[in-house]
């Protein structure tokens, strides 16, 4: 392939991956944001700092468990390749909201603005996270004291398979952990 092209090509795999581990996150699916990761890989997210699969699983599982929502927002990414290797910051947003923890309580809303500095490599014939550093630039917490869309005829954000955006995509939930953890509640 030409130079140029291979070059355009390996920009929008690295991107399809970036918003591939989003759609994992934010969607409940563990599987497939750990798929995002290299075998031999690391993840720093602040207070986690482990291994990219088991960061996948361990993030998805609290998430499911305490959040209503999760939303990520992805913004530039600068991007430089190294043969089978890049690098690359991405900015973010970074949404979550909390329930009521107790009944007449006030939802949460959680955001986290900073970027994603990774090293990726090509394995198994595709771009994955090797290391990636979050990086904390702000974050703020809003109690919601209402919803002025609510009850307004928007399709409602939905974990797991019912979104509707995985039909649209064609894709499959392939985790494990929202089933189980919805049945339980």
């Amino acid at each position: 392939m030409d130079a140029r092209l291979q070059e355009l090509w390996d920009h929008h795999e690295i991107r399809q991956l970036l918003a591939t581990y989003c759609h994992g996150c934010d969607r409940g699916d563990e599987v497939l944001m750990a798929g995002t990761y290299a075998q031999e890989s690391w993840d720093d997210h602040g207070p986690r700092k482990m291994p990219g699969d088991r960061f996948a699983f361990e993030t998805v599982a609290e998430s499911i468990e305490t959040a209503r929502v999760v939303s990520h927002l992805l913004g530039q990414s600068l991007i430089a390749l190294r043969g089978d290797e890049a690098g690359a910051e991405t900015y973010f947003i970074a949404t979550v909201v909390y329930p009521a923890r107790a009944p007449g309580g006030t939802e949460m809303l959680n955001q986290l603005g900073g970027r994603y500095v990774d090293t990726l490599v090509r394995e198994g014939g595709g771009w994955l996270i090797k290391t990636r550093v979050c990086i904390r630039e702000w974050s703020i917490s809003h109690p919601v004291e209402r919803d002025w869309l609510a009850g307004k005829g928007f399709v409602e954000t939905m974990r797991g398979q019912a979104d509707i955006s995985n039909e649209a995509l064609g894709l499959t939930l392939t985790g494990s952990l929202f089933p189980a953890l919805s049945a339980a509640r």
